[in-house]
């Protein structure tokens, strides 16, 4: 008989799941510029997610970097231009992750904002690196919220090993290799100033890469730089010489230290194009605000999409509707000509899910709970500690949305209401 650990599960099972990897051919081409679209839709919203006022005037003039809006609270929150070009005014939109949101509608120029001198960002402070990670409106990509904000949270924390995590561990997304790969140096100056600002003991870039591709980022780094990880979908982070583990993203890194060393706000991000509707899959340099249609269309469209997914296949969020702007966090747009999908079944009760679930928890139960209405047991089962990885989806046999369900009873905290007929709101 097997041991049982403390929590009630066979040290021999293996958690996660085996992804195909698709990252090719993008992750072997270099990232691209993309070719300035005629306009752009920049949602008004600061870092901290409070709404922002137009800054300039109708028809003006604006540079890449000048700033376009300023928080409604007065409290210093801004959006910069991602380009330059002609303010034309705003529109109210539907952003399937943000919500309804005030745009700014921008009409590109060719020309763009000059780069700012370098300054040496040894002699700056804790506090003067948190304050302008907040005051350029850096987002983490890694779950898009404001680095100043993280930042400022983890100074509280005791032994902290900060980590670039530049896994990517779901199939297609390549962006996070790329930026290494271009800037691995301002990268891990970057990580470095972000660590002095939240007073971690150490820090390190997290890769999960093939040998070769490793010993070429080694050569630009120190030993003490990297620390290479393997393992199934999705691999936990261990704690390094007994610390807790945070985790930024790479693109962030390099925007703080862009930031810290030439004064430059984050106006865009690298994002992964791919997917078999796509016929050149890339990296591509992308503007805050393009249109996800003009992403695709630069790239080119071998097939019409069935459908578009913001982010990667495990994670990712699917799009009606290609006219919508992109936003800090997005670093994958994937176009597939049809959606592959399982008959859907009942539950088989056939475990796999509970295989899967690196977190430990019980994915069918917390299914069949909710289902049968019966919403005062849920908290037994933990649904709160589910991450939204998308494993116990993923090898369901029946099709079907395990995870869906499970962030279900956890975003729901207990707090689940019935609704009678159609239509009735209580």
């Amino acid at each position: 008989m097997s041991k049982i650990t403390k929590r009630g599960v066979s040290p021999f099972i293996k958690r996660g799941v085996l992804l195909p990897s698709m990252k090719q051919p993008a992750a072997s081409r270099p990232i691209i510029d993309i070719a300035p679209p005629s306009r752009i839709v920049i949602p008004l919203l600061a870092g901290d997610g409070s709404e922002c006022l137009p800054a300039i005037k109708s028809y003006d003039t604006v540079l890449k970097g000048d700033v376009l809006g300023i928080s409604e609270t007065g409290d210093g929150g801004r959006v910069y231009s991602p380009v330059s070009g002609v303010y034309v005014g705003t529109k109210k939109i539907l952003h399937p992750i943000i919500g309804n949101v005030t745009c700014a509608l921008l009409d590109c120029m060719a020309t763009g904002g000059e780069t700012g001198k370098f300054k040496d960002t040894a002699s700056m402070s804790e506090q003067e690196i948190l304050e302008m990670a907040s005051s350029m409106g850096i987002i983490d990509e890694l779950d898009g919220q404001p680095l100043g904000l993280k930042l400022a949270a983890w100074r509280k924390l005791r032994r902290v090993m900060l980590v670039a995590d530049a896994t990517e561990q779901e199939p297609y997304c390549s962006a996070s290799r790329a930026v290494l790969k271009d800037s691995a140096v301002q990268v891990r100056d970057g990580l470095a100033l972000a660590a002095r600002a939240m007073g971690a003991k150490g820090f390190c870039i997290a890769v999960m890469l093939p040998q070769k591709r490793l010993s070429a980022l080694k050569a630009k780094l120190n030993d003490g730089d990297l620390f290479s990880v393997k393992g199934r979908y999705p691999v936990e982070l261990p704690s390094i010489d007994g610390c807790i583990v945070c985790r930024i993203g790479v693109q962030a890194c390099l925007a703080l230290y862009r930031a810290a060393a030439y004064g430059e706000p984050p106006c865009g991000c690298v994002v992964t194009i791919a997917g078999d509707a796509v016929a050149n899959p890339q990296n591509v340099q992308v503007p805050y605000g393009t249109l996800v249609e003009d992403v695709l269309r630069f790239c080119g469209l071998a097939h019409e999409p069935e459908y578009v997914l913001l982010g990667d296949v495990m994670t990712g969020i699917t799009v009606q509707d290609a006219d919508v702007p992109t936003i800090p966090g997005i670093t994958c747009i994937l176009a597939f000509k049809s959606r592959v999908q399982s008959p859907l079944h009942a539950c088989i009760g056939c475990g796999r899910c509970v295989s899967a679930c690196h977190r430990n928890l019980l994915p069918y139960e917390i299914m069949r709970r909710l289902d049968n209405m019966q919403y005062e047991r849920l908290s037994q089962l933990l649904p709160d500690e589910c991450d939204g990885c998308g494993a116990c989806s993923y090898v369901c046999p029946s099709g079907l949305e395990v995870t869906a369900k499970v962030l279900e009873a956890r975003d729901a905290q207990g707090n689940i209401f019935m609704k009678w007929g159609d239509g009735d709101e209580l």
